[in-house]
């Protein structure tokens, strides 16, 4: 099959309307313990039959990021799995120290998580061993995931440093999930079997649209066609501003004929989650083209 790209903190809504305009699509979906919806448990059970694949992540982000984390727990994120890991593929584990040496707090947790009866993949912050050889700790013990997370080396050298990481994983015959992150740019090149993003709301929410172009040259045909109803985007952006973005009549084509969206949906009363919509289709089509990638690296992603 190839890599999974799932879409963070997804909903039911926007599963229901890709679906119904998309029924035969491969959707993978990520939520987040740290950012539970009203509607996840309807998600899980009532539409779980829509998505093919659905894991869990522990809210660690968040935890680390947000200012309201009183509900992210590792109680409460053990008793959520106990009543629901069922649905999920797999879960990742409740890392609450993102540091270089949060090894060890976070390997606490994940016995903790494993003595209540379940099974973690580890994330890994410190991608090179620059103060924890965490990678060759997971290797040993033969996780079948290893994630790779937030990291300073995702900041410094980012592309060097995950490919470092990813070679090590992959070269022990093991698979990987780098989260957070789905540049065709970088996936392409990488044998990484997994991968998510939250940008198809974003981006969405930001007035942007991606698309794949197929005029555009190179390896990675992704534009981002900005709208009219964000301040100043005409003057900040002006080769992809939807007002004198050359490829408009193209794009604009695309829509009607992928998704029957045409420009007045797309600046009406229900613009942001119709902009979603045309992103998810963006991250659904470029899972695709990642994997048409990888077959001519002869990479085996599966």
């Amino acid at each position: 099959m190839g890599i999974k790209l799932y879409l963070a903190s997804f909903n039911e809504k926007c599963l229901l309307e890709y679906k119904k305009r998309y029924p035969a699509s491969e959707v993978n979906v990520l939520i987040s313990f740290g950012t539970r919806h009203n509607d996840y448990l309807s998600l899980m059970t009532t539409s779980r039959h829509l998505m093919s694949g659905l894991i869990l992540d522990s809210g660690a982000f968040s935890k680390n990021f947000s200012k309201s984390t009183e509900d992210i727990t590792l109680p409460g994120f053990i008793a959520y799995c106990k009543h629901l890991a069922k649905y999920f593929d797999f879960v990742f584990n409740y890392d609450e120290d993102f540091q270089m040496d949060g090894f060890e707090t976070n390997q606490i947790n994940s016995q903790k998580i494993k003595k209540a009866g379940i099974e973690t993949v580890p994330v890994a912050h410190d991608y090179i061993g620059a103060k924890v050889p965490e990678i060759e700790y997971y290797i040993k013990k033969k996780y079948p995931i290893i994630a790779l997370g937030y990291s300073y080396h995702k900041k410094k050298n980012a592309i060097a440093n995950i490919t470092t990481a990813v070679s090590k994983i992959t070269g022990a015959g093991l698979k990987v999930h780098l989260l957070g992150y789905t540049s065709p740019s970088v996936l392409g090149k990488l044998p990484v079997h997994y991968c998510d993003s939250s940008s198809w709301a974003q981006e969405g929410m930001y007035g942007n649209i991606l698309w794949w172009n197929p005029k555009k040259k190179g390896e990675n045909k992704t534009d981002r066609v900005r709208f009219l109803d964000k301040e100043d985007t005409h003057k900040k952006w002006p080769n992809h501003h939807i007002g004198s973005y050359k490829y408009r009549k193209d794009f604009e084509k695309y829509l009607m004929d992928e998704l029957e969206l045409s420009m007045i949906d797309l600046y009406g009363h229900k613009k942001e989650f119709l902009r979603q919509i045309a992103n998810v289709h963006y991250f659904v089509g470029i899972q695709e083209e990642i994997r048409k990638m990888h077959k001519v690296r002869g990479f085996k992603v599966d």
